[in-house]
């Protein structure tokens, strides 16, 4: 399954980080923060998930902090001009080689 919704959250992003949008929208925050704000709420949310999952939680927190982990990657990737279709292209890149290496 697909999670259409990602392509809805970029342009909700796209749009905070282009036209300012609510000054104290929390987007907004973090783009103002800078590249070394942002990293550190993905590496903070990262953690986050590392431990949910170490205490085997998979139906509240493992699920809560990958979607905060999710919206923080995407607010980093954004902020420095990447396309979340530009990490597919890349995993469908290795997909493709990986096949072909072992046709």
């Amino acid at each position: 399954m697909v999670c259409q919704f990602l392509d809805e959250l970029q342009r909700i992003i796209d749009e905070r980080i282009e036209h300012g949008g609510d000054s104290r929208s929390y987007t907004r925050m973090l783009v103002n923060g800078g590249v070394d704000l942002i990293s550190k709420k993905v590496g903070e949310e990262a953690v986050e998930v590392v431990v949910a999952a170490m205490r085997d939680d998979r139906g509240g927190w493992v699920v809560r902090e990958t979607a905060d982990l999710m919206y923080h990657l995407l607010v980093l990737l954004r902020f420095m001009g990447i396309k979340f279709d530009d990490i597919c292209e890349e995993l469908v890149n290795r997909h493709t080689a990986r096949v072909g290496a072992h046709g």
